[in-house]
């Protein structure tokens, strides 16, 4: 009787921790840390700039039609962020725009340095060329990397070779290409890769999808294969699924994407996260490379968002596994309706329970760990025509 009793208190347990973990809500103190000036902040990128233990963040004032390049400090509580110059112009000249941002230790000597690419405004110019540099911390010395054909959309600064060393890689949309430069020396920088795909539009992260040791470039849901060495080999592309990439269409409503590569199953290979940024399709979608060999990919459903300009992946409620954070664009959807959502997984990997944080939309937004406190805040910027930036921090569950 006792053993009976004991596995019954045992399974009602279980049933009660199941249930409060279905229906445990993630709660967030919402802050407004720039106010009223934030107008087409569309390219930003975060750290701890000064090294305080707070996340900080880089921003390019006007990606429309061009901007000067700053970075605000993140002040602790939520309070309003202060502003900093980094530059007003470019070496040559000419305001800083494009689709996004990046930042890192360039150099290496401890400090987080800023890409700064110069061009006049993806609305006034997107088929103009830019001219990219690195801002070198603290004084913010400029150094010349290269040129991109068009808009650069996306950006990532990230050791692609394992040299020790960050490289570059953007994704243009008006020329549809995919360019890598290869860091020699801090100002020495040499083109790896320039790709030209049709249908390349945007959205681009890096990981190494492969696990061969480089870390690769996927845009548009097409995979970059990342030849090694000094990457000037074949960089062979794959498309991953057609279904992301398949439009005819030419205007920034065709084939546009977010992107995120994380290895949510650890074994090892990073997987493809993948949304729809504009129009045209809502899922939201993983893909497991199954045999690198054959490049057969295995698609798992997390769940549907219209608009989706916000894609991220992390664990935000703390319990060992990735979540997924997706965010309609508040000026492109519905702006009474324009869900963001966070995609809780439910520990195996392809089960996730949905809860909209809000309706008022959410346009390239962030998780980092704002206070170093080992959990997922959000950075949130709630559509392409948005004038204010908020904080918001994780509270938890509330239990």
């Amino acid at each position: 009787m006792k053993t009976e009793s004991l596995k019954e208190t045992l399974f009602v347990a279980a049933i009660l921790l199941m249930t409060s973990h279905i229906s445990a809500q993630m709660e967030f103190t919402q802050h407004t840390i720039v106010d009223g000036v934030a107008t087409h902040w569309w390219a930003r990128a975060h750290a701890d700039i000064n090294g305080d233990g707070l996340v900080d963040f880089f921003v390019i004032t006007e990606n429309a039609s061009g901007g000067e390049l700053c970075w605000y400090e993140t002040v602790e509580g939520g309070e309003p962020s202060i502003r900093h110059l980094v530059a007003a112009a470019g070496p040559q000249g000419g305001e800083f725009a494009a689709g996004d941002l990046a930042c890192g230790d360039v150099d290496n000597d401890g400090d987080i340095d800023v890409l700064g690419p110069v061009h006049t405004g993806e609305w006034d110019g997107s088929s103009e060329p830019t001219d990219l540099y690195w801002y070198e911390a603290p004084d913010w010395k400029p150094h010349y990397i290269g040129k991109y054909p068009s808009c650069i959309k996306d950006l990532d600064l990230v050791d692609l070779n394992a040299d020790g060393k960050p490289d570059v890689a953007g994704t243009t949309f008006d020329a549809h290409r995919m360019i890598v430069y290869r860091q020699d020396f801090p100002e020495i920088w040499n083109k790896a890769a320039d790709v030209f795909v049709p249908k390349l539009h945007e959205g681009q992260h890096v990981g190494d999808v492969d696990g061969d040791g480089d870390v690769d470039v996927v845009s548009t849901a097409f995979w970059f294969h990342n030849p090694g060495g000094d990457m000037r080999g074949d960089w062979k592309v794959t498309n991953i699924d057609p279904y992301w990439n398949s439009d005819s269409g030419k205007t920034w409503e065709y084939n546009a994407t977010k992107i995120i590569c994380k290895d949510i199953d650890r074994d090892g290979m990073d997987e493809v996260f993948i949304s729809c940024s504009e129009k045209f399709r809502n899922r939201i979608a993983w893909y497991d490379l199954m045999d690198p060999m054959s490049d057969h990919w295995a698609m798992h459903k997390v769940g549907e968002n219209t608009f989706a300009h916000t894609l991220q992946v992390g664990d935000v409620d703390g319990d060992g596994d990735f979540d997924v954070l997706s965010g309609n664009n508040a000026d492109q959807g519905d702006p009474q309706d324009s869900p963001v959502i966070l995609f809780l997984n439910q520990g195996d990997n392809l089960t996730f329970r949905s809860q909209v944080l809000t309706t008022e939309g959410a346009y390239n937004s962030y998780l980092e760990d704002v206070e170093g406190d080992g959990d997922f805040d959000i950075f949130r910027y709630d559509g392409h025509e948005g004038v204010d930036y908020e904080l918001w921090l994780n509270e938890g569950t509330g239990e």
